[in-house]
């Protein structure tokens, strides 16, 4: 278990291994890192270098009342690569890390050489002209909604197995506050990034779930229609989880995508 300080003295849970180019994992709102397991073994596998890492206030990660902010938790990633001298990689987020590849994409595209987002809407608010936000999240019920927690699985079939044995032993050993962190998925939820989605200018896959209990999997082909660096793929019979839901599938469609844009392993 390795730690990183940030800038403003809070304490990052990361793991770097392998030795090839780095791929980087970024896990979602309330997420930990062990949700990639699958992809992990499966990227060494392959001879490719593989970051995960915990965000402030989760996982392993130090609990802070501080920086509760995406653009903050961007920021820790920036410094997390910067100390660990990566200066270019293939980025992977699922949920919220998707949204931190957006903020990326904004803040500081060049580390970017080609990235993945997994089932993260752009845009989390439903309006009359935009139906592919979060649930039944509006503008003017997502600050109560937000408040109660989504009565619904995230999953069709579950996870792996090896994903879930992970995962269950770090949520009992360090467990995750929804209501600690309401600032930071209230902000979330607001935050508008189809501006940013039409500028990109790498290459990116988008995968969303047809049965996604949270979005419409057609924001995926918006994201395509708007931007032809884009790509986009939509999977059958799994749910928001896709990478631990069905990892033979996922690992597959990473594995196309890395060696079509010639990101090779060494």
């Amino acid at each position: 278990m390795s730690m990183f300080k940030t800038s403003d003295m809070v304490n990052i849970n990361y793991n770097l291994q392998g030795s090839g180019k780095p791929i980087v994992l970024i896990a979602g709102f309330g997420g930990y890192q062990e949700i990639w397991t699958d992809q992990v073994n499966y990227l060494l596998k392959m001879g490719y270098q593989v970051l995960t890492y915990d965000h402030r206030n989760m996982g392993k990660s130090e609990r802070t009342e501080k920086g509760h902010t995406l653009q903050r938790l961007t920021d820790d990633l920036i410094e997390l690569l910067h100390y660990l001298n990566i200066n270019s990689a293939v980025f992977i987020g699922h949920s919220m890390g998707g949204s931190i590849l957006y903020d990326l994409y904004k803040t500081k595209p060049e580390l970017i050489k080609l990235s993945i987002v997994v089932d993260q809407s752009p845009y989390m608010l439903n309006t009359a002209d935009w139906p592919y936000g979060f649930m039944n999240y509006t503008p003017e019920n997502y600050l109560p909604e937000t408040l109660r927690t989504p009565q619904v699985r995230e999953t069709l079939h579950g996870i792996d197995g090896e994903v879930l044995n992970n995962l269950s032993k770090v949520k009992t050993d360090y467990p995750f506050s929804r209501k600690e962190n309401m600032d930071l998925l209230q902000e979330h939820s607001r935050l508008d990034w189809r501006d940013t989605v039409k500028n990109i200018s790498t290459k990116l896959i988008v995968i969303a779930a047809s049965q996604s209990p949270y979005y419409n999997s057609d924001f995926a082909r918006w994201m395509a229609e708007n931007n032809s660096n884009i790509e986009s793929v939509v999977l059958e019979n799994c749910g928001h989880d896709i990478m631990a839901e069905i990892p033979d599938r996922f690992n597959q469609l990473l594995r196309h995508f890395l060696l079509k844009n010639r990101y090779l392993p060494k």
